[in-house]
């Protein structure tokens, strides 16, 4: 593996997955992880992955072609690395077996506070991998006039 180098951006932090399928029958000690910060507090932290969750239901586009807008529940006090895989279907068939229906071109966005933050668009499919949504504990609920920083999040898909 190359050294990973990453740059300053200001007090915003960052989220760096590691994630790795180990054999059965390794022992602890045997994956080893070096790295170098000139931060002390600097620190990894082991996240144990959950059973996938499926989450299925029919919608019917809005005039303006939206087809669902969820808000997204999270903890309060830890943050929450999600993936999501994001399929249009028919009748529970997948578009390519369904005869005679072509490929939608389709976007899903990630809201926060109503400003959208991440975007991605596919056909039929989308995987939104690693996603983290931070939490909000601590933080206020509105920034005071003329202040900026990190406020309460909503985030809504």
């Amino acid at each position: 593996m190359n050294n990973l180098k990453l740059k300053p951006n200001g007090d915003h932090g960052y989220f760096m997955n590691l994630e790795g399928v180990m054999p059965y029958n390794s022992n602890e000690g045997q994956v080893v992880i070096d790295t170098l910060c000139n931060k002390e507090e600097f620190a990894l932290q082991e996240v144990i992955q959950c059973e996938p969750v499926e989450y299925v239901d029919n919608y019917v586009p809005s005039k303006y072609g939206i087809i669902f807008k969820e808000k997204v529940v999270i903890s309060p006090t830890d943050h929450t690395n999600a993936t999501m895989n994001i399929r249009m279907m028919k009748n529970g068939e997948e578009f390519d077996g369904v005869e005679g229906m072509k490929p939608k071109y389709f976007r899903v966005d990630i809201l926060d506070n109503g400003k959208t933050i991440f975007s991605q668009t596919g056909y039929n499919q989308i995987t939104i991998s690693h996603f983290m949504f931070r939490c909000n504990s601590g933080l206020p609920d509105v920034n005071e006039e003329g202040q900026e920083g990190e406020i309460k999040h909503n985030y809504v898909i």
